[in-house]
């Protein structure tokens, strides 16, 4: 942990401690409730859609669930409106999940119908013995119009669909518009996306807010949104079975470095107090962030005068994949839930719920123009949104992907304090995967 302050005496958190540790649990435990329903009105009347039929009221029998993630109570009661005679246990854990899921499955004791894996960890078990193989119940064709990161991720090493996602959480740069006009001079849309959706762009107009506010004011809240937001363009760290640093990784530095060394950020570790309060103090523009977590805005002191930019590089944050444990006795009534999950109208009803993005296509483009939070000043952000999810790359994960990851925070912010160049950087990270994962062979 760094000793070093925040503006008002806090501690800056460790960045492999904070933002990332926090978000990688989709919102769940204590996020999980706080997150802000923007069109509530809409969302229940697509409630109308899981209205029991003669046809649904066919299908019987239970299901459990197991998860770390409240929220899944809400798919479960639509799902059981839609079949009346379906009963869907969930069972949700917090703390450590993941252990806990893990040996339910591996001794065989009391495992659930269906597993919740977090996009996290997902690349560990994706390949593994527990998730049923959903392609030979029919989910390749399920998943075609998908994101196709999304998509990607779903599916194990040989192709085959393996869990089933109903989100695709792209995130971008929130911003408050009163405040980006005051000192970008605009505070549209198309106008702030094209003051940081390239690295010039984001020094450039850094450099400006910086001056017109006499550094009273920044442009980003933290450099680390740089480096949180570029990993999804890069080739993953372990990559064809060998320790890889993707190239591009030196300028991400660079610009991050600039970023740094020139107070063009405000230097907020992410969920400290201070960066809490820049949310509604305007003290901080832009805050690199996903879709369904709007937790940290008061809009009593900020209005509905929020805004969503395309970064410079294109990412997301979060996902939920559920799968169907091989072992169950239900695995015909627990796909019906999964092709739930992946209908239309549960995902329009899941984001004019809870702000989750779609994972389908189709229901970006529907709600294209219609889709207008009140938060965001009644603008249409699902464009933003699917532009940037449309410029993810579908990489799959891998059982390291997300692990490695999260060392290389430290090692920078470490390496900017004390003056250190890329080299030596890339030079203390791979050590530290050395020591932590010896299997991997070094490139």
């Amino acid at each position: 942990m760094t000793d070093e302050r925040q503006p008002d005496g806090s501690p800056i958190w460790d960045e492999t401690l904070s933002r990332r540790q926090i978000l990688k649990l989709g919102g769940s435990l204590a996020l999980g409730s706080m997150m802000m329903p923007l069109i509530p009105d809409l969302a229940e009347s697509t409630g109308s859609a899981f209205a029991a039929t003669r046809e649904t009221a066919k299908l019987s029998g239970s299901l459990t669930i197991w998860t770390y993630f409240d929220q899944v109570n809400l798919a479960a009661t639509q799902f059981m409106k839609k079949y009346p005679n379906v009963h869907v246990n969930v069972k949700v854990f917090p703390g450590d999940y993941e252990t806990k899921m893990r040996l339910a499955l591996q001794t065989q004791t009391s495992p659930p119908d269906i597993f919740d894996l977090d996009v996290n960890y997902i690349g560990k078990y994706i390949d593994g013995p527990f998730p049923e193989n959903l392609s030979k119940m029919g989910a390749t064709a399920l998943l075609k119009d998908y994101v196709p990161y999304v998509r990607a991720l779903a599916k194990d090493k040989n192709g085959a669909v393996r869990a089933v996602c109903d989100t695709s959480s792209p995130g971008g740069y929130w911003y408050r518009r009163d405040v980006a006009k005051q000192y970008l001079g605009k505070g549209d849309v198309k106008s702030v996306s094209a003051m940081v959706d390239t690295f010039p762009n984001l020094i450039k107009n850094g450099k400006k807010v910086v001056q017109e506010s006499g550094g009273k004011v920044h442009l980003l809240a933290s450099y680390d949104d740089v480096i949180m937001d570029a990993r999804h363009q890069m080739k993953p760290w372990v990559y064809k079975g060998k320790f890889y640093i993707d190239p591009r990784w030196n300028h991400v530095l660079d610009v991050a470095r600039t970023i740094y060394n020139d107070n063009l950020d405000a230097k907020l570790g992410a969920f400290s107090p201070a960066w809490g309060a820049a949310w509604n103090d305007g003290s901080a523009i832009t805050f690199g962030w996903p879709s369904w977590a709007s937790f940290e805005i008061d809009p009593k002191k900020t209005g509905n005068n929020w805004g969503v930019a395309q970064s410079p590089t294109p990412y997301y944050e979060g996902g939920r994949y559920s799968a169907i444990y091989q072992g169950s006795s239900n695995k015909k009534l627990a796909y019906e839930y999964l092709k739930f999950l992946a209908s239309p109208a549960w995902q329009i009803y899941n984001l004019n719920k809870t702000q989750n993005m779609p994972a389908l296509q189709s229901v970006f483009k529907k709600l294209a123009k219609s889709y207008k939070p009140a938060l965001f000043g009644n603008q249409p952000i699902i464009e933003t949104y699917y532009s940037i999810a449309m410029h993810i790359p579908p990489f799959r994960s891998n059982q390291y992907y997300e692990d490695v990851h999260g060392l290389i925070y430290g090692v920078i912010s470490d390496a900017f304090k004390a003056h250190q160049s890329n080299a030596e950087i890339f030079a203390t990270f791979k050590k530290q995967v050395q020591q932590k994962f010896p299997e991997v062979p070094m490139s």
